[in-house]
């Protein structure tokens, strides 16, 4: 049987998923890390290791293309480096892409579309005329509003008032502090400072929870954030000269987890935006290398 393999390559886990030509999903495997910017040497093995537990079930002769979505690689030679060594081990075509532009391909293919996300970071990507452009995704340090992470550290931030000024803890902030697993100065500087992104951000469905019980901080964040995504959306829509209806898709754990935030984007979009279809389904990232392979023959002929 011929397949494909996508890969959805990111900062927490890697899911390898392949398909066969019929774009039907025939194995699936969760693996660790997958971002160079974070350690190269462990990316690839962990990446490595995934490829041949599936070309050793499937058969490497039968796979016609790999295609790996990845966190950081838009940085420096990363996505030849990644690209070298996978077709290097394996000696099957391999297509290296930004995790978002990735994305984008499994929503849209290679038709036009904006794809908004928003799990552990945040951004948008904007596809049009067969060129794709990110719009936000600049990292915590220079942006990430609307993103999981951003909404904890915002909560974080508001303990860290109270805590200065011996202010009482609300019940929004003794459940993150519970959570975090003390409540003193050093209990917060060293979670803060001692975890990666997504271990903070894994944070997100505590202040989720609370807003859905009618907390009115929570809210006023899930809202906020909805509201940030959608004014960056309707960037990208004029950044990239869009005219008439857009295909808008919604990704990320942050958007699918939060009513709250769901529906304020979607407030928001219909302030921007005259016209717009929004595709609210999950679709697996890996699902882009139906679209890649699809085109690749379509052009070929």
């Amino acid at each position: 049987m011929k397949y494909l393999i996508g890969i959805d390559s990111g900062g927490t886990k890697s899911e390898l998923t392949a398909y066969d030509l019929n774009n039907a999903q025939v194995f699936n495997l969760i693996g660790e890390f997958g971002n160079p910017a974070v350690n190269l040497d462990k990316t690839v093995n962990n990446l490595i290791s995934l490829i041949y537990d599936c070309v050793n079930e499937l058969g490497r002769e039968e796979c016609q293309l790999i295609a790996v979505g990845m966190a950081g690689v838009e940085t420096g030679n990363y996505a030849e480096l990644i690209k070298k060594y996978v077709e290097g081990a394996f000696v099957i075509k391999t297509i290296v892409l930004n995790d978002a532009e990735m994305a984008c391909k499994a929503y849209f293919g290679d038709k036009d579309g904006i794809l908004a996300i928003s799990g552990t970071g945040s951004s948008c990507f904007a596809q049009k005329d067969g060129a794709g452009e990110m719009v936000g995704g600049w990292g915590h340090i220079l942006g990430d509003e609307g993103s999981g992470y951003h909404t904890v550290i915002n909560v974080i931030k508001n303990i860290v008032y109270k805590y200065d000024r011996a202010l009482p803890f609300d019940d929004l902030s003794k459940a993150v502090m519970e959570e975090i697993g003390g409540s003193t100065r050093s209990d917060i500087m060293n979670f803060i400072y001692n975890n990666e992104k997504n271990k903070i951000a894994s944070l997100f469905p505590i202040i989720s929870d609370y807003a859905e019980k009618g907390d009115a901080y929570a809210t006023m964040l899930l809202e906020n954030a909805g509201k940030y995504l959608a004014e960056l959306t309707s960037v990208a829509y004029k950044k990239k000269d869009f005219k008439g209806t857009a295909n808008i898709g919604l990704k990320g754990g942050v958007f699918h987890n939060s009513s709250i935030m769901l529906s304020a984007y979607k407030d928001e979009i219909k302030k921007r935006l005259d016209s717009y279809e929004i595709i609210e389904e999950d679709i697996s990232t890996t699902k882009a290398v139906c679209n890649i392979f699809k085109n690749e023959k379509e052009g070929a002929r």
